[in-house]
């Protein structure tokens, strides 16, 4: 029966070809679900990056470490006591919010101004760093000025990405005769490295870097004392155009004539950024 076996096998060759056309169908059709999902165009994205050399091997060497957000050492309980009975009409909410804001934006800033090259001056970061609800000391806009300039000088981008802050607390409270110093800390992930022409030259661009940042409010109590104590470069701004005020006394800004409130010279500023 050479003609059955013929045929036999032609109907198995035919089933086989059809089950094998039906897999690769199954397969083409999983590719795309994969493709149209919310991880395939993550993947999709990775990929794209990594054809254009934005993101190279050297960026997913992820360990544990980069991986879990730092801790904070929070005594906000400890202290908080302490600080409402100095300042009862001080909102500490209010304060470590607009703290947090000033990090952040001054990691922005960072990148904004070394990126290329765009021409900015101090003059941005006097302007914009108020806006985050607290003032800052002119000492605090020198520090970043001059890691811009020095990011400019070796053609570098200094890059902040994707910033996220996980938590926050009071980490210290110092008092002196002339001033009041309150520490913020903050835990934050971002993705964080630097750019040559752009270029990638360190740090990684896909895994995010888990840090912490304290932040130093300072409190004017007695101008003088303050003056005369070896504090130097530090300054005071104008809330409302950030421009430079010399005296701390002054009832409005010489510059726009904003008034100035001064009660018993108290003025809260931003004075350091500082990451541990």
């Amino acid at each position: 029966m050479p003609g059955g076996n013929l045929t036999i096998i032609g109907l198995c060759v035919a089933g086989g070809l059809l089950v094998i056309l039906g897999v690769a169908g199954m397969v083409r059709k999983a590719k795309r679900a994969f493709k149209n999902s919310l991880l395939g165009q993550i993947y999709s994205g990775v990929k794209q990056e990594v054809r254009e050399g934005k993101v190279g091997p050297e960026d997913f060497n992820m360990s544990q470490e980069m991986a879990t957000p730092k801790s904070v050492s929070d005594l906000s309980s400890a202290l908080i006591p302490r600080i409402s009975k100095d300042f009862p009409d001080l909102s500490l909410s209010q304060m470590q919010s607009a703290a947090q804001a000033v990090l952040v934006k001054s990691l922005d800033l960072l990148t904004d101004m070394t990126f290329g090259n765009n021409g900015d001056t101090i003059d941005r970061i006097q302007k914009q760093l108020p806006e985050c609800g607290i003032g800052v000391t002119r000492s605090l806009s020198e520090d970043l000025w001059h890691k811009v300039q020095g990011a400019r000088a070796e053609n570098k981008s200094l890059i902040y990405r994707d910033i996220i802050v996980h938590k926050g607390g009071i980490n210290a409270y110092e008092r002196t005769a002339s001033t009041v110093e309150i520490t913020f800390q903050y835990s934050l992930q971002c993705l964080q490295y630097q750019e040559r022409n752009g270029k990638f030259i360190s740090g990684n661009r896909a895994t995010p870097t888990q840090t912490r940042y304290n932040v130093k409010v300072v409190n004017i109590l007695d101008a003088e004392r303050f003056q005369s104590e070896d504090i130097k470069g530090v300054g005071f701004t104008c809330p409302h155009c950030g421009a430079p005020v010399q005296h701390l006394g002054s009832d409005v800004c010489p510059y726009c004539g904003t008034a100035i409130k001064t009660v018993d010279m108290r003025i809260w500023l931003v004075n350091k950024l500082i990451e541990i």
